[in-house]
Formats: C-alpha cells, structure tokens, sequence
C-alpha cells in the first residue's frame, strides 16, 4: 500500500526522521547520495537532503517533497504523505523509461533552507522542471499552482487545460509557500496539494491577499485557519497518520504518473 511506510516517518524527532527516511530508500532499493551541509551557527542542525538521480546523466524533470516535520509535530500530511508518493512513483517511472530525479529536502519548516542548498549547489542545465509536494494525503481536490513556461519541457502535460480538465484539478493562483519558492525563478515549477472540496474556495480568496510592502493582512491568517487542510500541518491536531487518507495518496500518485508519461 501507498501508506506503508507513513507510520515510520511520522515521527517528532529529526533524526528519527532521517534514520527513517534513509532506512525505507535502503530497503526499497533506490539507491540515493547525500546533500549535507555541517551545522553552523546558522543552521545548528545542519542540512541533509536525499537525493534519487535519474538512471543517465541528460537532464530531466525534478520531483521534490520535504521530509522535516514542524516542530512538535508528527508532520504525516505535513509531509510524510508527499514522501511517500514519490518513493512509489521513483520506481514507476523507471519502469516506464523516464528519467526524473527525485529529492527529498530538509528544513523546509525552516525557511525552505534544504532546498535552498540543493539550487545553490546543483547545474541548473541538470533541470528541466519541477514538481514539488506538500500536503498530498488528506482531501478530495488537488490543487496546483504553476510558474514558467511548460509547454517545452518534460511537464508540457500539465500545461495543457483539456489534461487537467479530465483530471478534475484546480488550477489555482496561489498555494502557501513550500520549496517551490526555492526554484520559480530558475525553472519552470509546479507546486502540487490535496485539499478537501470547500477549500479549494478559500484558496482563490487567499490569492488575492498578496504579501504586498507590509506584508499580508490579519484577514488572511483568519481565512487560513478556516480551512479544513490547516488542521493537518504546522501542530494540527490531525497531522497523525490516523488521518491520512491512502484514497488522497493514490490520487495524486495517479495524476502524476499519468501526466509524466503523457509528456513524453
């Protein structure tokens, strides 16, 4: 099942977490290299991303997800259920002869700092696009925002409206930071969620609460708190793995299998 490995990295310790995450690639067999960068007084924690690589060295889409957890939290929609897709999916695409790497960053609770590193250190001619997951296991809706021209690249599926017309998905103007914000201005990027039907709403409400000189104003954060999706991120009392739905999981899987393949 898609969800058998969302137990073990739900967890509230960081390096729990890591432990988990590198313990789960080892036994699915994807092999992996290490991103890291050694704690500092900037980042007392230091940076460990894994990363996937495609099976030959042409450039190819990337598909992100981040594995740290808000403090305190167990972090299962929030993100665990995101790694988890992609763990399946690195194994799909290479029986489908598609070339993608597949990462999975640290600290994107703090400031998107692992994805940050990632930009900073990888050949920008390696990349031919981005996909990024976070919040992919509760709801009925998926929700995307895009940047940047697709129609070229090995995302050009999801660019075309008939595709995501059959596909039910809500393209949207705006969804809450994640490490989408570390590419949009290398790459073409798209950011991918699951929400339930009536927040799909308040999502176009938030969009036209821009970030503007000073900043956003208290009414967004009174709309967020509405919606049904906060409840499962940031210390949200159903970020737990009791609350993850496969049904939600699998959607997402399936829409993102099918608009790889389609882009080739």
């Amino acid at each position: 099942m898609i969800t058998r490995h969302l137990t073990a990295l739900a967890v509230r310790d960081t390096a729990l977490r890591k432990q988990a995450l590198k313990e789960i690639l080892e036994s699915e067999g994807l092999p992996y290299t290490l991103q890291e960068q050694e704690p500092s007084f900037k980042v007392p924690l230091g940076i460990t991303n894994y990363v996937i690589e495609p099976y030959d060295s042409s450039p190819s889409v990337l598909l992100c997800a981040h594995y740290d957890a808000y403090p305190g939290s167990l972090g299962a929609n929030d993100n665990a259920s995101s790694v988890c897709i992609l763990i399946d999916l690195a194994k799909e695409l290479r029986q489908h002869g598609i070339n993608a790497r597949i990462a999975f960053f640290d600290g994107e609770e703090n400031k998107q700092i692992g994805s940050k590193f990632y930009v900073s250190e990888i050949d920008s001619n390696s990349i031919t696009g981005v996909i990024n997951l976070d919040l992919c296991g509760f709801g009925d809706s998926i929700v995307m925002t895009k940047k940047g021209k697709l129609k070229k690249t090995d995302l050009k599926a999801f660019d075309d409206k008939k595709f995501l017309k059959s596909n039910l998905i809500n393209l949207l103007k705006y969804l809450p930071p994640s490490d989408d914000l570390s590419f949009q201005r290398s790459f073409p990027t798209i950011s991918l969620s699951i929400v339930p039907y009536w927040d799909v709403q308040y999502l176009k409400i938030l969009a036209t609460y821009g970030g503007g000189f000073f900043g956003r104003p208290p009414e967004y954060d009174m709309i967020f708190e509405q919606m049904e999706i906060s409840t499962t991120m940031h210390g949200g009392y159903r970020d737990s793995p009791e609350y993850v739905e496969a049904e939600s999981m699998q959607k997402v899987y399936n829409f993102l299998l099918k608009g790889l393949i389609e882009s080739q």
